[in-house]
């Protein structure tokens, strides 16, 4: 992450779409003066409707296009609650009130075969990863699961292949995402000496491929989705217990990281998973 701080703009709504079943992408067309992101980070947007006191909602970034006429801010995202129902019904034209760019980003591995995990939403940050990182690190692989493919986002613009899985088989594999991933790793097809993970998903999922990687001697990194409050580590909403390492002149007693802040991206093994609560 730069050391610029974040901003709160208003950017103006672009093209708004379904995307797949459930899902909705909108652009918003951001003003100069808004810092481009990296992938794994992301904007507060403040969707309430008017004189309601309302905290912000996150949303990570999927997109970041640079035009002859400014840059757009993509995001991907399904309706589960009030504050995305509200900017699910935004139309092109109006303003949305955007903060960000927020939180540490992923940082590839130079060397290493990117393998991209993606549970349910979780795509999103990744699709935006692979954009960035796809010219340095061609040859990775995205492999995205859900419950049926009613619940799958299309991978729009990733340049890596995509294999999928789902829990019914209505699509792609049939089993969890890292069903799959194993699968690819007992034939081969994902070889850990040469291979680093990089995922964003439900946080058992997460917990999940943490000890995979372990298993496997593989870095790791994930992208932890927790409810965040004020986005910017004032709030402690987001606060999740980390492994402390004393070697590195670490408290030993500071047991917590802000999700938000000294996150959302995390190496896997510093997040202490036994003391994870979902």
């Amino acid at each position: 992450m730069s050391g610029a701080a974040p901003r709160s703009v208003d950017a103006r709504v672009g093209a708004i779409r379904r995307v797949g079943a459930a899902g909705t992408w909108i652009d918003l067309e951001m003003p100069g003066r808004f810092e481009a992101p990296r992938a794994g980070q992301f904007v507060q947007l403040a969707c309430q409707p008017p004189g309601l006191f309302r905290l912000r909602r996150p949303f990570s970034i999927c997109a970041w296009r640079l035009g002859p006429e400014g840059s757009t801010l993509g995001i991907l995202f399904s309706v589960v609650g009030e504050g995305s129902r509200w900017l699910d019904q935004r139309k092109p034209g109006e303003t949305v009130d955007v903060l960000g760019p927020l939180g540490r980003p992923f940082r590839p591995i130079p060397g290493r075969v990117p393998v991209l995990v993606a549970g349910g939403r979780g795509i999103a940050p990744l699709i935006f990863l692979a954009d960035q990182a796809g010219e340095a690190l061609p040859d990775g692989i995205l492999l995205y699961g859900a419950r049926d493919r009613s619940a799958i986002f299309p991978a729009e613009g990733c340049p890596y292949p995509v294999y999928r899985a789902t829990l019914d088989g209505s699509i792609g594999h049939r089993g969890t995402v890292l069903d799959l991933l194993r699968d690819l790793l007992g034939h081969g097809a994902v070889r850990p000496e040469a291979s680093a993970l990089y995922a964003c998903g439900p946080l058992p999922m997460l917990a999940a491929l943490a000890r995979i990687a372990l298993d496997h001697a593989m870095p790791a990194q994930v992208s932890v989705e927790t409810l965040f409050g004020c986005g910017t580590g004032i709030c402690a909403g987001c606060a999740i217990p980390i492994r402390a390492e004393p070697a590195l002149g670490e408290d030993p007693f500071g047991r917590y990281a802000f999700a938000c802040s000294d996150g959302p991206v995390f190496e896997a093994s510093r997040i202490d998973w036994e003391g994870v609560r979902e």
